[in-house]
């Protein structure tokens, strides 16, 4: 219990007000009086982002992993520098968390879906000349207005692990406009998550057209879906940074328009693509501690924290309207958020041909009436699944136009769109820049409270240690976390072990042994009850409920994107080995009251 009371202690401590004005050294010299001593020599202190670290004996890093709680420790105060990075500054406490629950298992609550659902209505009919698909264009029939993409964007960026039950309404919500069924498998649909360039992308092309109240719409249209995904722990961190992006946009609407616009950089010809499976990152850097005088503090036993900012997953707007020029907070248009009746004489353009979302029940998976894929159950192919994507672009792509067709469902056949991006070299290199550069100053206005929520893009390296920080911790049930967390990775990284050497690099060392054990164990063969491989490769204990089944879901997944960011891997269109080894847990505890059997 000694992690714990550490714990309740130096939260009350940097919660504090007069924590943020304190030295860096003092707070340093706070946490490293703090460390404790496991008897396997672990040496651990609670620092940054309100996590655990643990010493690499080797060389001396500290790396984010899970404690063992339940193991008995000692105050043993850490003799070296505590480099900054690890030292709490005030605000990174503040930052509640989400939950790694994936979508598979506990719904979507209907509540949210009906406010999408009313979304995707009011906005759906919108011409796709005034709001073209300049993202996702491999999702969306040709047909479909950008308007549509900036809701389902916000909704795949936002959410921690963008992997769905087959059988989800908020899925069917976008049925009708898809070019193509979504990725996965019989059980599953294994989305990726676009990269906030996606996001901005929709935005500044507008913005570059010359239709800067179609931007402030779309953006609109993020914030008002954020404000709703916010009520879910699921999607709340990063729909809470992702409304922080854009409410000074929508207080003033051309605040962004010089950087969206951007200047004409110089043409350079195309670089040789990389080779796959090698990232632009570096392994993190060695860093070794150096050491002063040890500071004279005596143990003292844990106190009860005396307070603990937290962060409300509750909706952070009231709602944003894109027609006007000075958006006031106060106000909501109806004609954006889709909350108000839609009035069909609103806008012209096309009439939906109807979609499964409409019904208050969950009624059985029909495929024309979602994503065009094949019956849940029925042993057949599953059809078209990717072969790979990359988690740096907005959508996904396969190359294989054909295979859509022949599925049963009722995917929209792809129209050809009257708007084409340009292909003049420089005008494709001004407007990527000029992207980025938005991007940019989107990341700079997200506050310090939820910094951690955008480290996928940020920090690519951090992330993945924090995703398995996640991971650690929703294996906590097993009698050996690191083992049943390396197994997963391990079962991700059989098939594909290129980037394996940059994601062991910033695995801490009792993560990176359990890892290449895993490895070099021989392929297991034996089976649960249900029927799926779990050897010494595989998941090799069961969550004991189902709500833990989708933490280790999701976690896992969301894992496995951030190695697959981190390195330049595609990412599997049929999931990751790790995670599909959960989805057996979970499809016969469905919330279907007549699937439940």
């Amino acid at each position: 219990m000694r992690f714990t009371a550490i714990e309740a202690d130096v939260r009350a401590m940097v919660t504090d007000p007069r924590w943020t004005a304190l030295p860096l050294q003092s707070r340093a010299h706070a946490i490293a009086s703090r460390a404790l001593a496991t008897p396997d020599g672990g040496r651990w202190i609670f620092g940054a982002h309100a996590r655990w670290y643990l010493q690499d004996p080797g060389d001396g890093r500290w790396h984010l992993t899970a404690p063992p709680r339940h193991c008995p420790a000692r105050i043993e105060p850490h003799t070296g520098v505590l480099l900054p990075h690890l030292v709490p500054r005030g605000p990174d406490f503040a930052f509640s968390g989400w939950s790694s629950q994936a979508f598979v298992g506990p719904d979507v609550p209907s509540a949210l879906t009906s406010e999408i659902r009313a979304l995707v209505r009011a906005n759906g009919r919108r011409s796709a000349d005034e709001f073209p698909l300049s993202s996702f264009r491999e999702v969306f029939a040709g047909d479909v207005p950008g308007t549509v993409a900036a809701i389902w964007a916000t909704i795949m960026w936002c959410a921690y692990a963008p992997a769905f039950d087959g059988n989800e309404q908020l899925l069917s919500v976008f049925g009708e406009y898809l070019g193509r069924p979504l990725p996965g498998d019989e059980w599953v649909r294994w989305l990726p998550s676009p990269p906030l360039t996606a996001l901005v992308t929709l935005y500044g092309e507008r913005v570059r057209a010359g239709a800067p109240r179609a931007a402030l719409r779309l953006a609109a249209l993020m914030a008002d879906t954020a404000g709703i995904l916010a009520a879910d722990a699921r999607f709340a961190p990063r729909a809470q940074a992702l409304i922080a992006m854009l409410e000074p946009s929508l207080r003033n609407p051309v605040l962004d328009h010089q950087t969206a616009t951007g200047p004409l950089p110089a043409y350079r010809p195309p670089l040789a693509p990389q080779t796959r499976g090698t990232g632009p990152l570096t392994p993190p850097p060695v860093h070794r501690d150096t050491t002063f005088p040890p500071p004279t503090v005596g143990e003292s036993p844990g106190r009860a924290t005396t307070g603990h900012s937290h962060d409300t997953s509750g909706r952070a707007t009231t709602g944003h309207s894109g027609e006007t020029s000075g958006w006031a907070p106060a106000g909501h248009s109806g004609e954006t958020s889709g909350r108000s009746p839609h009035h069909p004489g609103e806008t012209t353009g096309r009439a939906p041909t109807g979609h499964s979302g409409e019904t208050s029940g969950r009624p059985p998976h029909h495929p024309g009436e979602t994503s065009g894929r094949s019956p849940r159950h029925s042993g057949e192919t599953t059809g078209w699944a990717p072969t790979g994507h990359s988690a740096e672009t907005s959508g996904w792509s396969s190359g294989h136009s054909g295979e859509a067709t022949g599925r049963t469902g009722a995917a929209r056949s792809r129209a050809v769109p009257q708007w084409a991006p340009s292909t003049d070299p420089r005008e494709v290199a001004r407007a990527a820049a000029a992207d980025d550069a938005l991007r940019w100053t989107w990341l700079a206005r997200v506050p310090d409270r939820l910094a951690r929520a955008v480290l996928a893009e940020t920090d690519p390296g951090e992330h993945l240690r924090h995703t398995v920080g996640d991971l650690l911790e929703a294996v906590a049930f097993s009698p050996d976390p690191h083992r049943t967390a390396g197994a997963l990775l391990a079962a991700d990284h059989a098939d594909t072990p290129e980037g394996l050497p940059t994601v062991a690099a910033w695995l801490d060392h009792r993560l990176r042994h359990a890892l290449h054990t895993q490895l070099a164990t021989p392929r297991g063969d034996t089976t649960e009850p249900d029927g799926f491989e779990v050897g010494p490769r595989w998941l090799d204990a069961v969550p004991p409920t189902r709500e833990g089944a989708a933490a280790v879901l999701g976690a896992a997944y969301a894992s496995g994107l951030a190695w697959c960011r981190l390195t330049g891997t595609s990412v599997p269109g049929d999931g990751f080995p790790g995670a599909a080894a959960i989805v057996h847990r979970l499809i016969h505890e469905r919330d279907d009251p007549h699937l439940n059997h």
